[in-house]
């Protein structure tokens, strides 16, 4: 029963995993999300103002950034920065038939931050 038990302490402990996330910037604000199919995500400030965003696509979706002077197809694992411009906003598209992962950080904002999902039409 005491091998029984320290093999069950070490199989509980193995399965443990410490995920690295580094290190949070301060006055960023960090959103992992998922996007339903068909559908958009768009970002935007309260008071209309400039901020700056990072995005980085975690699964194999077809998603895509588009601002007002920028339409990006996304690449799973590989960061965007954008700086959106007063009374821009940003949205996030996907175009496909399943479930998308996205990580974002939103930086260099004054005002709170707007989160708004639509259909696609």
């Amino acid at each position: 029963m005491k091998l029984f038990s320290v093999f069950l302490f070490l199989l509980i402990l193995q399965s443990c995993t410490i995920q690295n996330i580094g290190t949070k910037e301060k006055n960023s604000l960090y959103i992992n999300t998922s996007i339903p199919a068909r559908t958009s995500l768009a970002i935007s400030t309260e008071d209309a103002s400039q901020y700056s965003i990072e995005a980085t696509e975690k699964s194999n979706s077809s998603l895509k950034l588009q601002t007002e002077t920028q339409n990006i197809k996304m690449e799973k694992n590989k960061k965007y920065n954008l700086n959106i411009a007063e009374k821009e906003s940003i949205n996030i598209i996907n175009q496909s038939d399943q479930l998308a992962k996205i990580q974002l950080r939103v930086f260099n904002h004054s005002s709170k931050i707007i989160q708004k999902t639509d259909q696609i039409k």
